[in-house]
């Protein structure tokens, strides 16, 4: 229960309360007309204080509100009051009717999915709940998908929210039921009217209390412990800061605090004291004086005190109670429009203290939760109804400002102000067009805006911010009012009316006035002399232009519908750029001549004087401007209309603000603006920013093109010329000689310049995919947006999204799609990391230009390079020509003029002429570049016969072009440009064809490619060279040059060479005679006498010779294989030098990784999850001593770092560090040893190689003498002086072997020679073990007496084999696979150092000598010291045990083992202690010995399999499991081995099976077949009676064969395992015969571990194997008989009248792989599925952040203070928390409503790319596309196995280190 929000109690109401008395007399007050409000809001008042309880516990408050009491005795009395005398069934009869509403208005909750349909909604506001969501059409169409934040409502069922599909099936039907009723009668309306008015005057008064003012309210009285002092909620303090502030000042505990302030967070307020008033008043006044601690968060209110008041109890109470009737009124209300009606109607009573306007203007001063109630009921009685909704909209229009003033006074956040309501009133189209027509809401918003948020910082009529404006949190809040503006203005109408077109103009001169204050705000002056001393603010005007640039493009948009509402706005515009002065008003006219052309310029040096890139009103005139002509109107049309108002505003004015930020931009790119710091560089970048240049760029080319289009040509080139200053550039005749005067720094600046005028020009003319300025449409322009992008790469879906400007209309993505499917291909992802992309279509290829103008330099630069090396794959042109421009429209007509003017030709013969000569320091090969676009543009307007006026080739004859083209054709040092060249000569000659008609070179009878043919064949032989050729061309020729001077000096050379072999030989001519005459005598071979060599081998040889050697490999038993292992030569990676392994060298060492794990033990248990420990290693290898220098660093720079971002447990843990080489993450070393075999002394090894059958001991006796050395090891002391040594065992076994035979079989040698070192190796590796297993643990460091300790490192060897294992069969790779180094390494460096450190664990000399080279304290000596003591007892009581296990049949039976962990641990612990007495050593290696343990091991694991076989489950499997190839093969060849069986095996079979199975005896019990007898002790012959009854109907031939292969299957993981274990204990390789790609086969494994495969061996009843297997068997039986548990299923009991005895549980055989949880395919049923989930700790609160455990499926209350629990006496979250006993320390949530997965470790973590995935291949971490998404196997097979292979900490490790990850308190989560 949370003690702090009053939750709900259920407990007994009072027996003396009588409520139905009061009922009575409210009728009869009611019958008489006497009936008040009063009389409830008494009763309220009187009531609701018997139900709050408070009680203080040392420094912490418990309260709690009776809730559910309250409701019973108050609430119900009511309802009772108004429906009669049967509510319950009134309310169900109100049901039936059905007369709820055609409306949803479901208020959604924080983070509650929410859907909209991208076909049908109007908007992207129009939303839909789940419910409704799944109840409508809208499912099948395109949808998004978000999370709310909380506020919302549904809009199913308003029309105007959609447009089709308004209604889902549950609405649908109210819309045909009557709205009266037969329930709702007069009177109970009458009765309602006044227990309305009485509940919300009741809420009003009550919720309303100032602080310290309830005393008055409820007349409480100063003495007594009758007062509280309550906190409340801001946005200004962090948790942090109050909880500090908590523990502090009202001395709570930690956890305490914790938990106010989490209630604080989610209610609003809380209790902290309830005590007298004094002590309360002082308590809020040591709150409020306290100072806060420092966050880091610069914030307008952080000097701010702490919000509190000291308030009555029973004040309090009756707040609670208010709460509660408030949410129980909006709920009741919600059931009949009456209801609603009756509401409506009183709220809009003004005199009324709960009127509309009371509840609006008062909202600011409640605390969170009484806000969100309020907001409830006026959604819920207020918006279902559309008079209604727009009573409630006009009220909020009216009470706008104030309560937006309010707003931005507050801080709470905008979801819980009632200003949030707008989005639900200003996006009804109806309601937002009657607001602006009838309440001037668009003119009082921006009125407000201006007034509010900008008139402060107006200095000479412009904006001017303050330095910190950016950070000042009451700007932020008043940009909601532009959010407003946007919603409000989201429909345009259809028609206007007179009203409408006047409260839009209204709000228009709002606008301009705004847009009038921003024209120049921000201006910046060049930095001449030094750096500006600090960065102006730049950031406060550009966030302003972007929220208010999509009100200006609608507000353009509006405009453009209705030509009067446009003449007018054009006006009011014109009036106020006329009266702006900014550059205008500052410039000087000037005339100005350029060649023989004159014009008048305004004079404005922008490198001098002010200039700003926030022009908005002369691009707002530009947006208007564009729309004139669709209207029939123009410029001229307008100007007499203008200068009769004195308006006079000329084409020169209008551009000239535009062309100075031109400029500007252009001298910033020429290096000019240095030193005027990074602001400038950032605003530059945001003026091309997609978010802005709608607005900004876009605006600004139309207002130059407009300029272009209004002026004369050659007057407007000057006008650009003069601003950038190049008059002396283009006409040199003006600045005679300048060229050689200028300075480098001033030529350089030029030469950028005439670049950037160039481009600019180039814009101007070509970028005329605007609406207005051609014909195009919006599609068009988008459809060229996308080409280009495309040109530079293939864009996923989500980076095209994002590159494209946001649309106004809410059908825009649709629109976007169906154009990116006309010009692009979507190209899907392969593979998991890859996204899908689109890649453009062949054809739009052609529209390509390379100087578009949303182009960065870097963009421009891709998109050139790959559209160059396009055309050479296809053997074009190697250029980017420009492409064919669409037509402009009559207004810009007259651009096109440009391209033909005086001062055009006059710029391209400059270009060119400086280009043949050499270039000179005025022209580059840029400026050639642009001037050849440009001639392309103008060749190819032409040819488009759009213009009749356009003459280009004419006028080109006057420079003669043609020639000039040719010689730039011709010129050596172009190459570059030779292709361009080429490609406009050839256009340029397709123009001239087109003239020939006029000319007199031609007849009229050829076409246009001939008469080019004919032209340029003419032009070829009047200059008398060879036609130019192209790049590609020119290159091909050059190589074929090349070529054949490289031919003929190989010749030559050769040519020499001969001579000089020629010359050789002469002079040499005896000694060639010899050697010729060697060769004649056969002493060469050639190659056809090597292969005849191999003529001996058959056919048949060459098939079976590979198989037959490569069966017979073994690596244990008698035909056992021995290696001979090489060397193995390393280089240590610190030092680099060369190393090996041996005894006399320093050891060397490989980084390694410990972890503890849960991953194979995830099934669940009676014993729950088991934990083990796992090493993973890189392979990495070091010396020993170069480790222990670089660790020692790594952990002297891991202490100075500093841990922001981890927090300590308070447990000790491994320190961890990064190999040196691969930076794999590690925190111990594994020793690298060398291969087992060669540690054998050469005498010992051979004579294990030699010697057969006979020498080895047998089964049978090495079975005895493990019972014999069982005995022996409990009944001596280990420290006695007669402790047994091996010829005494042996001499008690009383088996017949000599000691000879026992040193060969067990392979007994010296102790082995390691180096002095390899001890204090092991000796870390082994106390990494232990510490990894005590932090798991939570305990206290453990001594080594404890054997748990002591044999951790052959359960983490047993561990790590067998997860390898599981990784290999869930990634179907078979063992002979080549696996990554780093499992190779792993796999063999551990379990060579289990082996040896086995046999030198017990060695006193070893540890003797491991003590003298210690050079560490003293502590570390003894401890060595004292290990040899304290680890014997424990070792041999252990090994006793399970010798007593496995051997003697005594303690668990064979179901509880895991066979292959009892392996490992015998083969690492037994053999020593058999020859600890004689100070002797057994290294595991592959002994018989070893052998004999894995076949006792075997078998045991082989009857587990016999008793657990269940026939008819395993038939019925079989006949689902579909049948492939290879399992038929399989059967067929298991019937043909179980035919060949001798019947003696088939009936011991059948036989052990009927007596041992436990499947087989359930079913015998449940038949009757045995009654009452005990299974193991009757006669054979019952049971066989009782058997052969019982399996009258199955075929024994059928059963044997599903057994058989029943047992291979399940046998298959430990042979699999031991496989691995055993290759890397013997080093014999797998042979060839094992499967690259198929499963392994129990056959080969069997024959490699050296087993018998065929499994009728071991049923021979006079072997050993059978009596083994027959012990198990029966004491498996016996066991668990004995602990009366069922057989058929053994975790339940069959009898509960006998004491329960200590749960058992199976271990499987083959365990099953395991898995993540399964997730729905479909992400809106996972998030829908936790929708209504509460938090744990509060009943009444939904989950903030919903997170599963992809391992075992919990649902946690994720990053949330609420949900704490404790870890090692720290709180955490509740996902680490999880993560520690589930996943041991490490765990993977999916946070389901941000759709993200997070990798959770030891106090770090990292986010992952979640599984689920949309159509695109995309994630969508926070739904912000909102894309419906579904899971992708492929990604989630990815987290699976990187959970299954143990890689979690290291792909956090990566993931951390590889990124700017943000400091992030993992361990709150």
């Amino acid at each position: 229960m949370d003690r702090y929000d009053m939750d709900i109690v259920v407990v007994a109401p009072p027996p003396e309360h009588d409520t139905s008395s009061r009922i009575k007399e409210w009728r009869l007050k009611s019958q008489s007309g006497t009936l008040k409000d009063k009389d409830f809001m008494e009763f309220f008042k009187t009531e609701s204080t018997k139900y709050f309880e408070f009680q203080n516990e040392m420094e912490t408050v418990k309260c709690v509100f009776k809730e559910s009491l309250a409701k019973e005795e108050i609430i119900d009395p009511i309802i009772e009051f108004m429906l009669g005398d049967k509510p319950a069934q009134a309310l169900e009869k109100l049901q039936k009717e059905g007369n709820t509403a055609t409306v949803c208005n479901k208020v959604f909750k924080n983070g509650e999915p929410t859907y909209s349909c991208r076909e049908c909604g109007v908007d992207p506001t129009c939303v839909l709940c789940v419910n409704c969501f799944k109840s409508s059409a809208h499912r099948f169409h395109k949808y998004k998908m978000s999370s709310s934040g909380g506020g919302g409502c549904c809009d199913c069922g308003d029309d105007e929210a959609w447009k089709r599909d308004q209604y889902c099936e549950l609405h649908l039907a109210n819309r045909k039921n009557p709205l009266e009723s037969n329930i709702i009668t007069k009177a109970v309306l009458e009765r309602c009217e006044i227990c309305f008015s009485a509940i919300l005057a009741f809420c009003v008064k009550f919720l309303e209390i100032e602080p310290n003012a309830s005393m008055e309210c409820l007349d409480g009285e100063l003495d007594g412990a009758n007062f509280c002092t309550v906190l409340y909620n801001d946005e200004s303090h962090t948790f942090d800061q109050v909880i500090h502030t908590l523990t502090k000042i009202a001395k709570c505990r930690q956890k305490d605090a914790m938990e106010i302030v989490a209630a604080i967070d989610r209610e609003g307020r809380a209790v902290v004291k309830c005590d007298t008033f004094k002590e309360c008043n002082d308590l809020k006044e040591a709150i409020e004086n306290q100072m806060i601690p420092h966050s880091g968060l610069h914030t307008a209110r952080h000097s701010q005190s702490l919000r509190t008041s000291v308030l009555n109890i029973n004040a309090v109470a009756c707040q609670q109670f208010a709460l509660q009737l408030l949410g129980w009124f909006q709920e009741f209300i919600v059931r009949h429009y009456l209801f609603r009606r009756t509401f409506a109607m009183l709220i809009q009573q003004k005199n009324e203290p709960f009127c509309i306007r009371h509840i609006l203007e008062y909202d600011v001063k409640l605390w969170k939760t009484a806000r969100t109630c309020w907001h409830r009921l006026l959604i819920s009685g207020m918006l279902m109804e559309y008079q209604n909704k727009m009573v409630l909209a006009q009220e909020f229009s009216r009470r706008y400002a104030t309560i937006v003033e309010d707003f931005i006074r507050d801080d709470h956040d905008h979801s819980f102000s009632i200003v949030s309501l707008s989005v639900q009133l200003f996006t009804v189209p109806s309601i937002a067009h009657h607001l602006i027509a009838e309440e001037g809401i668009f003119d009082k918003l921006l009125h407000t805006f201006y007034h509010v948020a900008i008139e402060e910082f107006i200095r000479n009529r412009t904006l001017h911010f303050s330095k910190d404006m950016a950070s000042m949190a009451f700007f932020k809040r008043a940009n909601y009012i532009l959010y407003d503006l946007r919603y409000l203005l989201s429909f345009k109408p259809e028609s206007f009316s007179e009203e409408l077109r006047t409260g839009f103009l209204d709000g228009c001169k709002a606008l301009i006035r705004v847009l009038n204050v921003m024209q120049g705000m921000e201006p910046i002056t060049r930095q001449m002399g030094q750096h500006m001393d600090y960065e102006p603010e730049w950031e406060c005007a550009f966030n302003l232009h972007i929220k208010l640039a999509s009100t200006i493009s609608q507000v353009i948009e509006w405009a453009s519908s209705d030509a009067e509402l446009l003449r007018k706005l054009y006006k009011m515009t014109v009036r106020a750029l006329v009266s702006n002065s900014f550059i205008v008003g500052q410039a000087k006219l000037e005339s100005k001549r350029c060649g023989h052309n004159m014009a008048d310029c305004l004079i404005y040096d922008v490198s001098t004087q002010p200039v700003s890139i926030h022009l908005p009103l002369s691009r707002f005139y530009a947006g208007i401007y564009l729309h004139l002509g669709a209207h029939g109107m123009s410029y001229d049309s307008l100007l007499a209309e203008t200068e009769a108002l004195n308006l006079r505003l000329n084409p020169r004015e209008i551009i000239q603000p535009v062309l100075c930020t031109q400029a500007m931009i252009a001298q910033v790119a020429a290096g000019m603006w240095r030193r005027n710091g990074y602001s400038l560089l950032h605003q530059l970048y945001f003026y091309r920013n997609v978010r802005c240049r709608v607005e900004m760029l876009d605006r600004d080319i139309v207002c130059l093109q407009t300029g272009a289009s209004l002026m004369e040509s050659n007057e407007f080139l000057i006008q650009m010329i003069n601003m950038f200053n190049l008059l002396g550039w283009v006409d040199p005749s003006l600045e005679p000689g300048i060229s050689q005067t200028q300075s480098d720094d001033e030529h350089v600046r030029q030469v950028a310049m005439a670049d950037e005028f160039l481009e600019l020009l180039i814009v101007i003319i070509g970028e005329r995919w605007m609406p207005g300025v051609s014909r195009v449409t919006e599609q068009d322009r988008l459809r060229k947006e996308i080409i280009q992008l495309l040109c530079i790469k293939s864009y996923s879906h989500s980076e095209l999204s994002r590159a494209l400007p946001d649309g106004n209309a809410g059908n825009s993505d649709n629109i976007i799609e169906d154009v990116i499917s006309s010009v692009a291909v979507f190209k899907k992802p392969v593979g998991v990391d890859s996204k899908g992309v689109y890649e453009l279509k062949e054809q739009p290829h052609e529209e390509f230009n390379v100087y578009f103008y949303h182009y960065t330099k870097e963009e421009k630069s891709k998109a050139e390079e790959l559209q160059r090396e396009r055309r050479k794959a296809k053997k074009e042109l190697v250029c980017c020509p420009p492409p064919m421009l669409p037509q402009l429209t009559p207004a810009f007509t007259s651009m096109a003029n440009i391209l033909q003017c005086d001062l055009f030709f006059m710029i391209v013969e400059q270009v060119i002429d400086s280009t043949l000569s050499g270039f000179g320091r005025r022209i580059t090969e840029s400026h050639l570049q642009k001037v050849l676009h440009l001639l392309g543009f103008a060749i190819q307007e032409e040819l488009s016969d759009h213009y009749p006026f356009l003459s280009f080739y004419k006028s080109s004859q006057s420079i003669r072009l043609q020639e000039k083209l040719e010689k730039l054709a011709r010129c050596p040092r172009l190459e570059a440009h030779r292709d361009f060249v080429l490609w406009t000569l050839q256009r340029y000659k397709q123009l001239q064809a087109r003239q020939a008609p006029s000319t007199s070179l031609y007849g009229t009878g050829g076409g246009a490619s001939t008469s080019a043919a004919a032209l340029s064949g003419a032009a070829h032989s009047s200059h008398g060279d060879a036609p130019p050729l192209s790049s590609e061309q020119q290159q091909l020729r050059e190589k074929e040059a090349r070529s054949r001077l490289a031919a003929e000096s190989r010749a030559k050379i050769m040519a020499q060479m001969q001579n000089a072999q020629q010359s050789f030989i002469k002079s040499n001519a005896e000694m060639f005679a010899s050697e010729l005459r060697a060769t004649d005598d056969g002493g060469s071979m050639d190659w056809e006498d090597i292969s005849s060599t191999d003529e001996f081998f058959t056919e048949g040889d060459e098939e079976e010779g590979a198989v037959g050697l490569s069966t017979g490999v073994a690596c244990l038993g008698a035909r056992r294989n021995f290696c001979s292992p090489t060397a193995n030569h390393f280089k240590c990676i610190l030092c680099f030098e060369d190393c090996s392994i041996s005894s006399s060298g320093p050891p060397l060492v490989s980084s390694a990784f410990l972890q503890t794990s849960h991953v194979i033990y995830t099934a669940p248990s009676v014993e729950g999850p088991a934990t083990a420990l796992h090493v993973s290693c890189c392979g990495h290898v070091m010396h020993y001593n170069c480790w222990k220098e670089y660790y020692s660093s790594e952990e002297t720079k891991e202490m100075r770092r500093p841990q922001r971002n981890r927090v300590p447990l308070n447990q000790p843990q491994n320190v961890e560090f990064h190999c040196p080489y691969c930076r794999t993450l590690s925190n111990t070393v594994l020793p690298v040893s060398e291969a087992l075999p060669k540690m054998l002394p050469p005498a010992a090894a051979a004579a294990a190689a030699g010697a057969g059958a006979a020498t080895w001991m047998p089964l049978d006796c090495f079975v005895e003498l493990m019972r014999t050395l069982s005995v022996e090891l409990k009944r001596s002391k280990p420290n006695d002086a007669d402790f047994p040594n091996s010829q005494s065992i042996l001499r008690k076994s009383d088996i017949v072997s000599d000691v000879a035979q026992l040193e060969r079989s067990a392979q007994i040698t010296e102790q082995p020679p390691l180096h002095a070192n390899w001890l204090e190796v092991m000796n870390s590796f082994h106390k990494a073990l232990r510490t990894a297993m005590q932090t798991q643990l939570l305990q206290p460091a453990a001594n080594d007496e404890d054997m748990d300790t002591v044999s951790l490192a052959w359960i983490t060897c047993s561990y790590t084999v067998q997860a390898l294992e599981v990784y290999l069969y869930a990634t179907q790779k078979p063992l002979r696979a080549e696996l990554p180094m780093r499992h190779q390494s792993c796999m063999s460096n551990l379990v060579r150092a289990c082996s040896l450190y086995s046999a030198s664990l017990l060695s006193k000399e070893q540890q003797q000598q491991q003590r003298s080279s210690s050079t560490g304290p003293s502590s570390s000596s003894e401890s060595t010291a004292k290990l040899i003591d304290t680890l014997l007892p424990s070792q041999c009581e252990q090994v006793a045990k399970l010798l007593d296990s496995l051997f003697n049949q005594k303690g668990c039976s064979v179901l509880e083992w895991d066979c292959f962990r009892m392996l490992v641990k015998l083969t690492f612990m037994m053999p020593n202690l058999l020859v600890y007495a004689d100070k002797k050593a057994i290294i595991p290696s592959g002994s018989m010995f070893d052998f004999y343990i894995l076949q006792s091991c075997f078998l045991a694991n082989l009857t587990k399999a016999l008793v657990l076989f269940n026939y008819e489950r395993e038939h019925a499997k079989q006949l689902k499991r579909p049948a492939t190839t290879e399992s038929e093969e399989r059967a067929m060849a298991m019937h043909e081995y179980v035919e060949g069986l001798p019947e003696k095996i088939k009936h011991n079979m059948v036989a052990f099976y009927q007596n041992n199975n436990f499947a087989r005896i359930t079913s015998l019990y449940e038949q009757g077949a045995v009654q009452q007898m005990d299974v193991s002790t009757t006669g054979g012959d019952d049971v066989a009676a009782a058997a052969a009854a019982a399996a009258a109907g199955c075929d024994e031939h059928e059963l044997l064969v599903a057994m058989l292969m029943y047992v291979q299957r399940e046998m298959s993981s430990f042979l699999r395992c031991a496989c691995l274990f055993y290759r890397c204990m013997t080093d014999v390789e797998f042979p060839d015969s094992f499967p690259l790609e198929q499963h392994d086969r129990f056959e080969l494994m069997c024959h490699y571990l050296g087993l018998e495969s065929q499994l009728g061996v071991y049923f021979d009843m006079e072997s050993v194997y059978a009596t083994m297997m027959q012990s198990f068997a029966a004491h498996a039986k016996e066991r668990w008989e004995s602990l009366n548990l069922s057989l058929e299923k053994p975790t339940q009991r069959i009898s509960s009248q006998l004491p329960s005895p200590p749960p058992r549980v199976i271990v499987p055989c083959q365990r099953a792989v395991p898995k993540l949880v399964k997730l729905f395919d479909d992400y809106s049923d996972l998030i829908n599925s936790v929708s209504d989930i509460f938090c744990p700790n509060n009943e009444r609160e939904e989950m903030k952040t919903p997170t599963m455990c992809l391992i075992c499926g919990t649902i946690l209350c994720g990053q949330s203070y609420c949900c704490q629990p404790e870890l090692g006496k720290i709180q955490v979250g509740a996902c680490t928390h999880h993560a520690h006993y589930c996943g041991a320390e490490v765990g993977i949530f999916l946070r389901i409503r941000d759709c993200q997965v997070v990798y959770l470790g030891r106090g770090k973590g990292c986010f992952v790319q979640p599984p689920y995935l949309d159509e695109y291949g995309e994630t969508d971490q926070g739904l912000r596309r909102g894309n419906p998404l579904r899971l992708c196997k492929a990604a989630y097979d990815r987290i699976y196995l990187q959970w299954l292979g143990h890689n979690l900490h290291e792909e956090i490790a990566r993931l951390n280190e590889n990124a700017n990850v943000a400091v992030t308190q993992w361990h709150h989560m």
